[in-house]
């Protein structure tokens, strides 16, 4: 049980690290480089979101990780960098159809939230908080 919790821990500080458009840049070749839309850095990320919020990235952000982790061997495992990029761009694709897909939820609030989370270790710990708390009433019976 120790081991799931510390993974879950592992993968909520990688949803909350990084905002929806690089989520795949380390996997792909240095030849490959994967757009982004990210906005110029500002001071500090406005933090002020509401529970309603916070709930739908806590949804979105799971749905994410299960896009990642269905693509993530495949990525790895391309041999061509054309299909590495292929691969990404769809998984991005997918990534961004399940943050809009997610009730109360766009790719743009997503990403503001996980940047605000970057920045507020306190909006941190809550969004992880949270996301143990939902995969705990998913069930934990996984292996």
């Amino acid at each position: 049980m120790k081991r799931n919790t510390l993974l879950t821990s592992t993968v909520v500080a990688a949803l909350v690290a990084a905002p929806l458009a690089p989520a795949f840049a380390q996997t792909m070749e240095p030849e490959a480089p994967v757009q982004t839309q990210e906005a110029p850095a500002q001071a500090t990320p406005e933090s002020d979101f509401s529970e309603d919020q916070l709930n739908s990235f806590v949804d979105a952000a799971l749905e994410v990780q299960g896009v990642q982790q269905e693509f993530a061997a495949q990525i790895q495992q391309a041999p061509e960098p054309e299909q590495k990029q292929a691969l990404v761009m769809e998984a991005q694709e997918e990534m961004a159809a399940a943050v809009d897909g997610t009730e109360g939820m766009d790719v743009d609030t997503y990403n503001e939230i996980s940047t605000a989370a970057q920045a507020d270790p306190e909006l941190n710990e809550r969004l992880m908080a949270m996301v143990q708390t939902r995969q705990g009433t998913q069930g934990t019976m996984t292996e």
